[in-house]
């Protein structure tokens, strides 16, 4: 990817975590921190795809750095999303919550929901998650919450869109 196109990445995510250090609770920052990701259009390697993680600080939200070719669960799972929509280029992590999963449905969002435990063995959860709602039902869902259900320390997250 030319460097124009990183610096408009870059700055996009930049906009991105200075609304969210603004608008959105604290309580929806997940303890591993909120990762954004924002493809370019056609996006099919981590080389293709901006992230960055957010975390909670004393003072509110902390500084990201974006950082181009990082292997994480997020970059895959946007990889893997565009490969069935896409129109799709961002998506972020969130701390899941009954409440949210209320929220997003009266707010008339696509969702859908797995259980960890259902993923085979060995294999990524979130490229699972999002290639197996993508074939189930009518393309990628607006907000994917993956469950646990004691059988595997995966964690417990949502990702949206």
């Amino acid at each position: 990817m030319n460097e124009a196109l990183k610096e408009k990445i870059s700055r996009e995510l930049q906009e991105a975590a200075e609304r969210i250090s603004h608008e959105v609770a604290l309580e929806l920052l997940p303890d591993e921190g909120m990762e954004l990701v924002y493809a370019r259009p056609g996006a099919r390697t981590p080389d293709d795809v901006g992230s960055c993680l957010l975390f909670r600080e004393v003072e509110g939200i902390s500084r990201p750095s974006i950082r181009f070719e990082h292997p994480s669960l997020m970059v895959s799972g946007i990889l893997t999303a565009i490969r069935f929509s896409p129109e799709i280029r961002s998506a972020c992590s969130i701390r899941h919550s009954e409440k949210l999963k209320r929220i997003a449905e009266d707010m008339l969002l696509e969702t859908w929901t797995c259980t960890a435990g259902s993923i085979p063995p060995g294999v990524s959860t979130m490229d699972w998650a999002v290639a197996f709602c993508s074939e189930q039902d009518s393309g990628v869902p607006d907000v994917l919450f993956i469950e646990t259900d004691g059988r595997k320390n995966l964690g417990t997250g949502t990702i949206v869109w």
